[in-house]
């Protein structure tokens, strides 16, 4: 229950005796207040005084457990510098009864409950983001298990690895709130996922081949892409990497496809490089340079 300590409720009901002359002026303040209106008409003028009046009011609101409308009074007062209306018997009066009320409390109570306030925010914020952190970390680790585990089980094909390389990479794009599409069917070709990245369309390809990545395979992904829009361009991920002479052909002359590895993916994987940093490294690398192969552990070197 909302309590004032004695010496405060005493002082209010001094102050409301002594800063208001005007009824009017009086109730419109305690309606300021927050206090209800029932309350006020509880009290009439022609019934009670204004310090009767604030003394039985303050009652309530404590036994109603009205806090806010307690500390908007105590903080509406401590915000006066003099009387509220000019016609007061003693208007000096008012002014030091205020000056020692304000001393008195020490400060604003509604601004301490403002802080008080921001505090507990900036604390919940602090600990949703703490648990939002230690969450994506977990689902992180998990991803890397099940990416470690991809290269010593020992019942899967290659094409099955890449399908299971595939929906994890997928799975790390949406841990990292980047948007996506899973694979899908044009009428004419298949497509592993669509990645809108920094404003560009980058279709996905996968492969969880046993060796590098040959010309052939990067030729056949090339045009696909060039059969999309001039903004489209392509991410090939290949778990064993690239052939060089492949890498070679297709840098330099308008680059459209930015590769990937295995060895990309465990540093990502493992929490060894953000994948959108790794991956804003890989886009500059070609916009400037036309290096379409840029690894990860490069990064920030």
């Amino acid at each position: 229950m909302a309590r004032i300590n004695y010496d405060t409720k005493q002082k209010l009901i001094s102050l409301a005796g002594t800063c208001f002359w005007y009824w009017n002026s009086y109730y419109t303040f305690l309606g300021s207040c927050g206090v209800p209106k029932r309350l006020l008409d509880k009290y009439p003028r022609d019934s009670f005084n204004k310090y009767d009046v604030m003394r039985n009011i303050l009652s309530d609101l404590e036994d109603q457990d009205n806090e806010d409308a307690i500390n908007s009074i105590v903080s509406n007062f401590y915000r006066m510098k003099s009387a509220a209306d000019n016609d007061v018997p003693d208007p000096r009066k008012a002014k030091e009864l205020l000056r020692e009320f304000r001393e008195s409390v020490g400060n604003d109570p509604i601004e301490k409950e403002l802080e008080k306030r921001k505090r507990d925010e900036h604390r919940k914020k602090y600990e949703e983001n703490a648990e939002s952190y230690r969450s994506a970390r977990a689902k992180l680790q998990k991803l890397n298990t099940e990416f470690l585990s991809l290269h010593i089980a020992e019942d899967l094909t290659p094409q099955q690895r890449g399908f299971k390389l595939e929906s994890l990479f997928c799975d790390l794009l949406e841990l990292n709130e980047l948007e996506y599409k899973r694979p899908f069917r044009t009428p004419t070709e298949q497509i592993d996922g669509h990645l809108k990245f920094e404003k560009f369309d980058y279709l996905l390809e996968t492969k969880w081949e046993k060796g590098p990545i040959k010309q052939d395979s990067l030729s056949i992904f090339d045009g696909k892409i060039r059969g999309k829009a001039q903004s489209t361009r392509g991410l090939f991920i290949a778990a064993n990497g690239f052939d060089q002479n492949a890498v070679a052909k297709f840098s330099g002359d308008s680059p459209r496809i930015i590769l990937m590895t295995g060895e990309d993916l465990a540093l990502a994987f493992g929490d060894r490089i953000d994948l959108k940093d790794g991956l804003k490294a890989k886009v500059d690398a070609i916009v400037r340079y036309g290096n379409i192969h840029l690894p990860f552990r490069d990064v920030g070197t």
